[in-house]
């Protein structure tokens, strides 16, 4: 599908990269950037900034940088176009698009094929809610036996599938999706032998999204009783759904997280939608699922504290403490409430209400370590068997915290509830920390071992018989003219419009960029990347134009949108207080003319002594004297040049 290019630029110039990144990590405020922790990778303290006057993005952990769409391509694994169809989504832009025929449906990238046959399918269960008998006499019976007002019901994009075998499966096959996708997508059953089946038949549909609020995959509870059947079903993991990845209601929950710094967790379905209708939206499910430390990484984007609400079962809550154990070792910090036995939040809130539900967690709600040592006390009672082994489990869970204060802080707590010396414990929990740590690096020498041996074995069993091994050149190692070519169009990209001189006789502006091309001409660059770069300023200067940063920071080539967001932001600030102290600290557009001067004949000094080093390989090579004269001759001429720039540098040259 392709966009017309007003359309994109119109794209371009609503989404707001603030905006964008902020539906996905909470961003703080640091200078004239925001910052926050990087949602590509795992980290703990902020390396990721957002540059709201730029436009941009940049990770200084990962590299990771571009613009909005540059962002969403990466957080939610989609191409170009379709990153720009969900920012005109988000911003009210209508996207004209032809219809998609099977041909081109099956030719989309699969990744973006399996979005667009979910949201369909999502789509699909809404319209057989509201607009079958089906839907209306069985599933919107049962929402609202649980309470759930209409409001609600199409807050979550709640719907129905109906009690027929094939009955989506045939439908999403006359709308052009094949059955490959299907399966893949999770959404119909192929056994060989047989005709395909739809996965979910006769039940009400939860969608699950993304943080970006794409539906990835479906939880479905069976409304008829049936003893074969169990009474939640879910979607397969598939190319977009990882469960271990995800939690329930991210998408209607993560602003609510952010605005109360506080995340609740419960177990299901009902429960966030419940919660949500009592008003209560800071509210994600595991959805029964044991916690993963990428499901608090994700909430950790958006909070640093979770409370965990239980369910008024000791079974149950006795099972998952020791997954509770994942968000300390994350550095996140956690409470625990336990509502009345026989209650679950959904009934909860329903039988006392949101108020009296809010006031109940405030009073009851406890620290974690608290809550694990009073729970596992009532079954501990005076055997001092247990209680060793209690307090070595406790011991345990404190030494996964990161944060030293915080452990000091829970050792005295449990030190006073335990009734046993606050040192014993810490010296505890340093062996458990040395002994992690001794581990960690074994495994690690282990698997260097192995990684070496197993290059190893390539290498012996690719090598011909009469080649001779050298140690690989390092991949990172940069010649020093690529240096001098990055400087050049870092300068043209960030001050190609900066005037270097006037001339007040023509009234002219002598721009940098009129310098820069005047003095390299038609020299090509080493460094692919940076003559990609070049080519575009030539490009617009030969139509006597210039490029803005804008153009580079949207570009669609991933790695000129790397190498131009990190040339224009910087994680360091000068500070405000050195123009209150009227200390002036010079700014690098006050000494351009000298920066680009220098530049270019760095950038030449180099070249030419790259041209020498050929030079003096070909003098070895040559085959008479006449050639060795002619070369000579060059590489004289040549030495003097150099000489001169070196001069003019203030460098000297060795003879």
């Amino acid at each position: 599908m392709r966009i017309s290019q007003d359309t994109v630029q119109q794209i371009l110039q609503a989404a707001d990269v603030t905006e964008v990144v902020g539906d996905y990590v909470s961003l703080k405020k640091r200078g004239a950037n925001m910052m926050a922790c990087c949602p590509f990778h795992n980290e703990k303290t902020p390396s990721f900034y957002v540059s709201p006057s730029k436009g941009i993005y940049k990770c200084f952990g990962c590299g990771k940088a571009g613009d909005s769409v540059r962002f969403i391509m990466d957080i939610e694994g989609i191409g170009y176009p379709e990153a720009l169809k969900h920012l005109a989504k988000k911003y009210g832009i209508e996207v004209a698009e032809k219809e998609v025929t099977s041909e081109e449906q099956q030719a989309q990238n699969e990744k973006e094929s399996l979005y667009i046959v979910l949201d369909f399918a999502s789509k699909y269960y809404q319209e057989q809610l509201w607009k079958t008998p089906e839907g209306e006499s069985i599933a919107q019976s049962y929402f609202k036996e649980r309470g759930f007002n209409h409001t609600t019901i199409h807050k979550f994009d709640l719907g129905y599938s109906p009690d027929g075998w094939d009955t989506f499966t045939k439908h999403a096959i006359k709308n052009g999706f094949s059955i490959d996708i299907l399966e893949k997508a999770g959404l119909t059953i192929v056994k060989e032998g047989k005709e395909p089946i739809d996965r979910f038949r006769g039940r009400v549909i939860f969608p699950i999204h993304n943080v970006g609020g794409k539906p990835i995959a479906f939880g479905a509870r069976i409304l008829k009783k049936d003893p074969n059947a169990p009474k939640y079903l879910n979607s397969p993991e598939t190319g977009v759904y990882h469960k271990s990845n995800i939690v329930y209601g991210i998408l209607q929950a993560k602003n609510p997280i952010r605005i109360e710094e506080n995340c609740f967790l419960v177990e299901g379905y009902t429960d966030v939608v419940s919660l949500n209708q009592a008003g209560i939206e800071n509210v994600v499910a595991s959805s029964g699922t044991s916690l993963t430390k990428e499901q608090i990484q994700l909430i950790r984007r958006f909070s640093n504290n979770i409370t965990v609400l239980y369910d008024g079962d000791a079974a149950g809550i006795k099972a998952s403490l020791r997954g509770i154990d994942i968000i300390l070792e994350e550095g996140l910090n956690v409470k625990a409430v336990v509502f009345p036995d026989g209650d679950d939040p959904d009934s909860f809130v329903q039988k006392v209400g949101s108020q009296a539900f809010r006031e109940y967690i405030k009073n009851t709600q406890k620290d974690f370590i608290r809550f694990k040592t009073e729970i596992s006390l009532k079954d501990v009672g005076n055997d001092p068997i247990k209680r060793a082994e209690l307090i070595k489990e406790l011991v345990e869970t404190i030494s996964k915290i990161p944060d030293s204060i915080k452990r000091s802080v829970f050792y005295k707590e449990v030190a006073t509830l335990m009734g046993i010396e606050e040192q014993i414990l810490i010296t505890e929990g340093n062996k458990i920390s040395l002994k992690k740590v001794a581990d960690t690096e074994k495994d690690r020498q282990r698997q260097s071992r192995t990684q070496q041996v197993g290059d190893l074995d390539i290498l012996v069993e690719q090598r011909p018989e009469t080649q001779t091994f050298t140690p690989e050149k390092n991949e990172t190692s940069r010649s020093a003219v690529s240096y001098q070519e990055e400087e050049c169009v870092r300068l043209l990209v960030c001050y190609g419009n900066s005037v270097l001189e006037h001339n007040t006789v023509e009234n002219i502006d002598y721009k940098l960029t009129d310098y820069v091309f005047n003095e390299i001409k038609d020299i090509t660059f080493e460094t692919p990347a940076y003559q990609k770069i070049l080519n575009v300023f030539r490009d617009f200067y030969q139509r006597n134009e210039i490029p803005d940063t804008s153009h580079f920071t949207s570009h669609q080539d991933e790695e000129i949108q790397q190498l131009v967001s990190t040339w224009l932001l910087t994680p360091h600030q000068l500070s405000e207080n050195w123009l209150k102290k009227e200390i002036y600290i010079p700014l690098e557009t006050d000494k351009l003319a000298d920066l680009a001067y220098t530049n270019v004949l760095r950038l030449k000094k180099t070249r030419f002594e790259s041209d020498m080093a050929k030079l003096t390989n070909q003098l070895a090579e040559a085959q008479s004297y006449e050639e060795q004269d002619q070369i000579l001759i060059k590489m004289m001429q040549l030495k003097e040049v150099i000489k001169k720039i070196a001069s003019l540098l203030g460098t000297v040259v060795q003879g």
